[in-house]
């Protein structure tokens, strides 16, 4: 059931991210930030309302709260750090260093909730890393190897890799709290603590006159983006509770092949022969991990 749950949640994520990036294009990563996780909070708190789950909230405990505000204040920083990264890089290559979200889990899941690692898991890791750098061009690779990439114009990769760490942080600390409750309750919860995050920074950087700008057909991308991703979220939160971590993470970064191919369609991006090569190597190696899973 819950592996089921993952690959549906694939499939959202992988539609909302070109929509995400077509709206984006045209308006300001903190307001499509913002917004995006406003609309992802009323899909959790619809859900919860729909199931009749809130009245599970007299059974979270000290540790369950404890959860949702540690892993809710570090998911403000990944979605701040996603969508800088997702506005300025392909989404080839930007996808493919979230993909590496699968590594980090793997580690933080076996040195936190005790999961075992194979030797599939972690050849299957190595062949990400290397297929991420396979796919970046030359210009993302001197930028990696610089130690001023803070300051190029190549620092999204910078954003990606950081958003992709503090998700695993985030979905790490989500696993390690069993206490019976549904998802939807406690993700509500914690996207209460990401949307004010989220709209404070927002109001900190005066970037509320970029709202003006933004025209109907961007709005249009950005709230279906929004909304594919919010049932995305539903179904891998569900997943993450009643299965392995690293297996749910490594089929929800699936989501990436199907980005990738809408990418080529509708944004027009193309990769390399090595980029292809590369590409070949990172979902052999995330089906090689999940296989060891």
């Amino acid at each position: 059931m819950w592996l089921l749950l993952a690959v549906i949640s694939t499939l959202f994520i992988g539609v909302s991210t070109i929509l995400s990036k077509l709206g984006i294009k045209e308006t300001d990563a903190y307001v499509t930030g913002a917004v995006t996780n406003s609309v992802l909070l009323l899909c959790f708190t619809a859900m919860a309302l729909f199931t009749g789950a809130f009245e599970q909230v007299s059974d979270m405990t000290g540790q369950t709260w404890i959860s949702v505000v540690a892993s809710g204040a570090v998911l403000s920083v990944s979605w701040v750090f996603y969508f800088l990264g997702l506005k300025g890089g392909s989404i080839s290559v930007f996808l493919a260093i979230q993909s590496l979200t699968v590594v980090v889990s793997m580690v933080l899941c076996a040195v936190f909730i005790g999961e075992k690692i194979t030797w599939f898991m972690t050849a299957g890791a190595v062949m990400i890393i290397a297929g991420t750098l396979l796919m970046m061009d030359r210009k993302e690779l001197s930028a990696l190897r610089s130690k001023k990439l803070w300051q190029s114009e190549q620092r999204w990769i910078l954003f990606a890799g950081l958003s992709a760490i503090c998700a695993s942080v985030s979905y790490v600390i989500v696993k390690a709290d069993r206490t019976p409750v549904d998802t939807n309750v406690t993700s509500a919860f914690r996207y209460i603590i990401v949307v004010a995050v989220l709209w404070l920074i927002l109001f900190y950087k005066d970037k509320i006159k970029e709202f003006r700008p933004v025209t109907a057909k961007t709005w249009l991308f950005i709230l279906l983006g929004a909304s594919a991703s919010g049932a995305g979220h539903v179904l891998v939160y569900k997943a993450l509770f009643l299965g392995r971590a690293a297996v749910i993470m490594t089929v929800y970064r699936m989501g990436m092949v199907i980005s990738i191919i809408l990418s080529r369609i509708f944004l027009k991006e193309k990769l390399g022969k090595k980029g292809w090569i590369g590409f070949g190597i990172l979902v052999s190696g995330v089906m090689l991990f999940a296989a060891g899973g």
